[in-house]
């Protein structure tokens, strides 16, 4: 399909291969991945893990010393938009520089939709090559450039060719695929995943991303989250001042 063809209406959103851990597992390990059982709490600031609660990332395969580096596997969180827990799936590539938080929303109900977390301040931009009946793209405001100069046409139909209907959000030096429940958990999802992975590999060593210009962006949790212990750490801080200033303003009365 080229790019300027417009994308088929539906993409499906059920697991790429019938759910197999055992196998998962077995696989990960004869090819050489270290793999996680249990992941609680993994600090990224992408928005599945950022924006919830008592956030586990289940049956992860490490390939970051690959060729083609990726992490991939399951993820639970609990959502307040959504009210309740809610099983998704994801994979990351490191990227070769740190980009503002770029978010490619898919026009089903993937796993972004599924927890109901918001766009925040972020503005919607138009795509390229008709993409609009596949996607939503979502950027901070003075980044229309970067997010439009990353997320090309051909970029975004390699997720539908290989992950039919997941997000995509690019963030601080990692780019997210985000997946509804199943999408990481056989062999065969470690193929389209590996292939996945050399895609965008080769993407990103062909463009490096040398030539954009990335502004400095403030962050806040609404938009790209912080580290859990970042936000105890500033927690703690505001109530040592307060406690403080509770005591000064007791020893003033006297």
């Amino acid at each position: 399909m080229s790019s300027s063809t417009v994308p088929p209406a539906g993409f499906p959103l059920q697991p790429d291969a019938p759910v197999d851990i055992a196998a998962w597992r077995s696989s990960a390990i004869a090819r050489g991945y270290a793999y996680r059982e249990r992941w609680p709490d993994p600090e990224f600031t992408g928005l599945l893990f950022a924006e919830g609660d008592r956030v586990v990332a289940t049956d992860v395969v490490d390939g970051l010393r690959s060729i083609a580096p990726f992490l991939a596997g399951s993820l639970t969180a609990t959502y307040a938009p959504a009210g309740s827990d809610v099983a998704t799936s994801f994979i990351a590539f490191p990227l070769s520089r740190s980009m503002p938080s770029v978010v490619l929303v898919n026009a089903r109900r993937g796993a972004l939709r599924q927890t109901g977390i918001g766009m925040g301040s972020r503005q919607m931009l138009t795509l390229r090559g008709n993409f609009d009946r596949a996607f939503t793209l979502y950027c901070p405001i003075g980044h229309e450039a970067v997010a439009l100069d990353v997320f090309t046409p051909e970029l975004m139909q390699m997720f539908l060719e290989a992950i039919p209907g997941s997000d995509a959000e690019m963030v601080d030096e990692w780019l997210f695929v985000y997946g509804t429940a199943g999408r990481c958990t056989s062999p065969d999802s470690l193929d389209r995943i590996e292939r996945l992975s050399a895609r965008v590999h080769d993407e990103i060593v062909r463009r490096n991303f040398g030539s954009l210009h990335v502004e400095p962006h403030p962050r806040t949790r609404a938009e790209i989250g912080l580290p859990r212990t970042l936000r105890f750490a500033a927690l703690l801080a505001v109530v040592a001042v307060a406690a403080g200033t509770l005591a000064w303003l007791g020893i003033s009365g006297h």
